[in-house]
């Protein structure tokens, strides 16, 4: 289901004014309670803020290294497997005339659905119908495959098999790559003190300054959405580079088929 957190952006944009907005009600608040008039209350709340503040950092630090390495996995993967349905499509030429050309057209077809898949961003019937074309042609290639090996028993033939079965194997790693999100509530815990943050600094402003009501909020805001980005294979400005697959494309395209 689509959420706020696949629009990392968006999302950052409306974490800004929140902010924004809760500096200035830490601020107004402060004036109508008169917090300045005592030293040890405005001690307190400076305490609070920094205490606060520090906690924002450790959280925004701790999602950034979750997020980081599965951006890089999801990357690896997408190369791994262009690199093994190459591998797949070179001992399918040369499986016996009967079943090399079946395999090789399929295989440009899994590219293509590969593709597909990847392009699909947040649109929920083109992913699965991607999907679902990439299964049915694995289904496919692995009924033939296994036609074969009861006829065929060499050794061209089970490392066939084999690059066939990682190739498949590639696709369901991918797929669980781009579904391990960081929790939502790990978003609504560093959101929440964010703001409670904030708002503790607007209770130590004296008076009102723009550049102060935009700096804050805005580097939180800006934080936030690079790491949302970074956790969103699907959207956002931050995509996986799909110049590996376009170049099996390419090169499956103009390779001979016999």
């Amino acid at each position: 289901m689509e959420t706020i957190f696949d629009h990392p952006w968006v999302l950052g944009s409306i974490l800004g004014i929140i902010l924004a907005l809760a500096l200035e009600l830490g601020r107004c608040v402060a004036v109508w309670s008169r917090l300045h008039e005592e030293q040890n209350r405005r001690d307190q709340m400076s305490t609070i803020r920094d205490g606060l503040f520090v906690l924002v950092s450790l959280l925004l630090g701790f999602t950034l290294a979750l997020a980081s390495p599965r951006y890089a996995e999801r990357r690896l993967l997408l190369v791994e497997e262009a690199v093994s349905i190459g591998t797949t499509y070179l001992r399918a030429s040369t499986l016996p005339q009967t079943y090399r050309e079946h395999s090789l057209r399929r295989l440009r077809e899994y590219v293509d659905a590969r593709l597909d898949l990847d392009n699909a961003g947040l649109d929920g019937a083109r992913f699965a119908e991607a999907t679902s074309r990439s299964k049915r042609i694995q289904e496919e290639l692995w009924t033939y495959s296994a036609s074969l090996s009861q006829t065929d028993r060499s050794a061209v033939t089970a490392v066939y098999i084999s690059s066939l079965n990682e190739t498949i194997d590639l696709h369901e790693k991918r797929v669980a790559a781009m579904e391990n999100r960081i929790p939502q509530s790990v978003w609504l815990l560093i959101i929440s003190i964010s703001v409670i943050a904030v708002f503790t600094r607007g209770l130590t402003l004296t008076a009102r300054f723009w550049l102060t009501l935009i700096l804050v909020p805005i580097t939180i805001a800006i934080v936030v959405a690079l790491i949302a980005d970074l956790d969103t294979p699907s959207s956002g400005l931050i995509r996986l580079d799909q110049r590996a697959m376009q170049r099996l494309k390419v090169d499956l395209s103009t390779e001979p088929t016999h």
